[in-house]
């Protein structure tokens, strides 16, 4: 299931009403490609990104995500450039469905914010990349 970790929306809601802040901006955020749906088998809408089925074909690496200042009714923010990834050294075994945004660059520690299901799924081969346009990630509040 896509949206917001249930961890994160909490964040949001303490930041904003000043009760507790767990973390301190600016700090970057980094699209992950994932094989599967991200969501927790227990169904409470967390993600654990201990268990993310990421993509790990060679060439692939998160990338880091810069936002647009939010704007609108409702406030929405977009990445503001587009996101490459590859030249992938051997074929994906298997496309990439979801996308998630994580705190850090590599590895399984950080949280995951958000997740995305991805509408035509991503799958290259030796030698090719992937692109996310720019403007393709939205988060509304």
């Amino acid at each position: 299931m896509a949206g917001t970790n249930a961890t994160w929306a909490g964040n949001a809601l303490d930041f904003l009403t000043g009760r507790a802040v767990a973390y301190t901006a600016p700090r970057s955020t980094y699209l992950a490609l994932l094989l599967a749906d991200p969501s927790s088998p227990a169904g409470d809408g967390t993600y654990d990104i201990t268990t993310m089925s990421e993509v790990t074909t060679p060439g692939y690496a998160r990338q880091q995500v810069v936002w647009t200042a939010p704007s609108g009714s409702p406030m929405t923010t977009a990445n503001n450039a587009l996101l490459f990834y590859g030249p992938f050294t051997a074929d994906m075994t298997a496309p990439a469905q979801f996308a998630a945004l994580v705190t850090s660059a590599s590895g399984t520690t950080g949280q995951v914010i958000y997740a995305w299901p991805i509408d035509d799924p991503l799958q290259a081969a030796t030698n090719e990349s992937l692109q996310v346009a720019a403007g393709a990630l939205t988060l509304n509040a």
